[in-house]
Formats: C-alpha cells, structure tokens, sequence
C-alpha cells in the first residue's frame, strides 16, 4: 500500500527527466545547426549516434541494475543518473571550449554521455513502478502520476526556452533555459530517491558475468510470450503517437494554417496532463486492456474522420480527439509493464527482471521513434493525404494487435509466461 503523496514522489522524477527528454527532442538538433554550425548531415548523424547507443547501453543498465538489486536500490540509480544527465545537458548546451575543426567530436561526445546518463537513471526510475507495490491498483496510480510528471515537465521546458530573451544569441539563450531546468530538475529527482520505498524484493539473482546477463535477457525474450506481446503493444503504438506528433506542423502546413500547428504542437503535454487520471480511473472500472483496446479503437476512428474531414475546424477536432486517445494508450502500456514483469519473474528462477523489462519496453519506444521520422520523410515525397494514410495505417495495425495480440494484464496474469 502506498503511503499518502508517494505516487506524487515518484512522479515528479518524469518531470526532471522530461526537461531534459524535451530539451534533446525540441532543440539540441537545432542549437547544433544553428547555434555551433554544424552541418545537418553531421548533425543528424550525431542524433543517429545517440539512438545506436541507446540500443547497446539500455539492456546492459537493465541487466546491471537487475543483477545488484536489491543490494543497491532502485531510487538510488535515479539520484545518480538523474543529475548527471542534467549537468550533461548544460554542457551539450554550453558554448564549445575547442577549435572550430573539434566542434563536431565536441558535440558528439557530449550527446552520447548524455544518452548514456539519461538511460542510467530513467530505467530504473521506469522500474520503480514494479517494485513500489505489487497492487494493479498502485500500477495504475503510480503510472498516472508518471505521465502528468512527464507533462507538466514537458510543459514547463517548452515554456522556458519559449521565454528566453530573443535578443541573445542562439547558443547562450539555449545554455541559459538548460541551466535553468537543470536548478528545477534536481529536487525532483531527489524526491523520488528518498520519498519513495520499494516494498517488493525479487529474488537475488546467481553469479554471472556481465555478458551472460545480458544475454539471458535476449533469451528471455525468446522466451516469454508475455513479454513479446508487451514489446509488440509498445512498438506499434509508439509508432503510431510518434508519427502523429512530429507530424503535427507538416499536417497543418499542408491544409494552409501552418501557424495553427505551432500552437497545436501544446496539445500532447496539456492532454497528457489533464486525461492521465481519466483514463486510470476508467482502467480501474474497466480494466487497463479493455482501456488500451478502447483507446486503441478511438483513436482509429479519429484518423478516419481526419482523412474524410475537410475544413480547419473539423480537423483540429480529429486531432485533438486521436492525441487523446493515444495518451490513453501510453498510460495502459506502461502500467501494463509491471504484469510483464511478474509474469516474467514467475516463470524463471533467475532474478528479478523488472529493468531488464524496462530497458527493453524502452528500447521498443526508441525503436518507434527512431522509424517514425523515416515514415514522415517518405510520405511528405508523395502527394497530400499520404501522411494521414500513413498514420491510418499503423493505427489500424495497432487496433489489430491490441485485441488479437495484447498484452498480459493484472485480470490475466496467469497467462503462461
């Protein structure tokens, strides 16, 4: 049972890791073209970098955090990761101390020691989730607080640099919101280290080498049926989120109100903020599955009536209602991952898994999002409506996979692993 404010504690870690999730999302890409010069080819490799180290690193943080718990908790990881990525990201924002020639090795240096950093406290914080109480109930309250963190933390940095003096340079104006959100990031992750407590022990796991960690964690993909629906859930509607969002200025562009975008491009983090609690308290009455499969279904029939609708209005209206619907489907999935996680650990000896579950749910997002932008790319070659297709496309999918494939759920835990 949670203690009164925990569910709080614990959401405010998303808030400090969003300050710096949206500040790599929104602006670094644009700072290193921009504000250093950097070539977009280069840039975007840099970008590209980052994702490969996050396929590599993510599973061994995950084994590693897994094989030392509970010696070391949880919590601890985020007090550690947590700061360090955000002293990181003033110095990915700082004006560079080398040659102009060194600028590029510069910056990829710091990225992918910020990429690193960021997993090494955000895994295990995603973790925390099934460690904090083995009540669904708690699942779906922790996870509700998590998302209105991540939010009002998404919020909160796109008005910071938003306010920042026009007048300055590109470069100073970025380290200055950077420093900014670094002060108001390290009492959030100190919080959820020492105002949260992990009720749930797993089992301590055997001796073995790092590299034979990691690959049990392969094998138990393999493996667990659980586990693969979760990843396929994840990756779909990853995927189908990602490609609405980074689409929502090329989507307004293309029907002629491309200011209206930029104020639209507000709506996932206000949605997210004020529908979290809504769809957790329709998951406990209706269950998460039934909610994910429900959101699942919304969201698709918002798609179609985009692609039918005409007008401004109308299609502000579709949009909103599939932002919404897809909030609802990042809640349910990852309060989905903790039922993984037991059904995982209740099939095997070896351990807890919980950040091993973890790393890989989250490389199963970064994979989403790393196919998304290529999507976008190819539909905007071809004629107008094909990014709307594309979007119906993958949404369709995911309304396929949610009722003939879902995910293990609390109501059918004992699903065989």
């Amino acid at each position: 049972m949670l203690r009164r404010f925990e569910a709080w504690f614990y959401g405010v870690g998303d808030l400090g890791f969003n300050f710096v999730w949206q500040s790599i999302e929104l602006y670094l890409l644009f700072y290193y073209i921009r504000g250093l010069g950097i070539a977009p080819a280069v840039a975007s490799a840099i970008f590209l970098a980052g994702a490969a180290v996050d396929w590599l690193t993510d599973p061994l943080i995950g084994a590693v955090a897994d094989r030392l718990a509970p010696r070391i908790p949880l919590r601890a990881w985020v007090s550690i990761g947590g700061p360090l990525s955000v002293l990181l990201l003033c110095l990915a924002f700082a004006p560079p101390p080398v040659p102009a020639a060194w600028v590029p090795g510069y910056a990829l240096v710091t990225y992918l020691a910020l990429r690193f950093a960021y997993g090494l406290g955000n895994i295990p914080y995603g973790a925390l989730t099934a460690r904090l109480s083995p009540d669904p109930a708690d699942h779906l309250k922790l996870t509700g607080a998590r998302m209105q963190g991540a939010a009002l933390g998404g919020l909160i940095a796109a008005l910071t640099y938003a306010l920042l003096p026009a007048d300055r340079s590109g470069g100073a104006d970025f380290r200055l919101g950077a420093l900014i959100l670094a002060g108001l990031a390290m009492p959030a992750f100190f919080a959820t280290s020492f105002g949260t407590t992990e009720r749930v022990v797993p089992r301590a796991a055997p001796p073995r080498r790092l590299g034979g960690a990691v690959a049990a964690m392969v094998a138990l993909l393999v493996r667990s049926a659980a586990l693969r629906r979760l990843i396929v859930t994840i990756l779909l509607v990853g995927l189908t989120m990602t490609l609405i969002n980074k689409s929502l200025l090329f989507l307004f562009d293309q029907i002629g109100a491309r200011r209206l975008g930029y104020y639209v491009a507000l709506v996932p983090a206000l949605s997210l903020l004020l529908t979290a609690p809504i769809w957790a308290r329709l998951a406990l009455r209706a269950g998460q599955v039934a909610t994910l499969r429900i959101a699942a279904v919304a969201l698709m029939v918002a798609v179609v009536l985009l692609l039918v609708g005409r007008g401004v209005a109308p299609d502000l209206m579709c949009i909103t209602l599939a932002i919404i619907a897809g909030q609802g489907m990042s809640v349910m999935f990852w309060s989905l991952v903790p039922a993984t996680v037991a059904a995982c650990e209740r099939a095997d000896t070896d351990g807890g898994y919980a950040v091993r579950v973890y790393a890989m749910a989250t490389i199963a997002r970064k994979l989403a999002q790393a196919l998304a932008p290529q999507a976008i790319a190819i539909a905007l070659y071809l004629p107008n409506g094909a990014l709307l297709v594309a979007i119906a496309g993958v949404a369709l999918l995911t309304v396929l996979a949610v009722i003939f494939y879902p995910p293990v759920g609390p109501e059918n835990e004992h699903t065989p692993a």
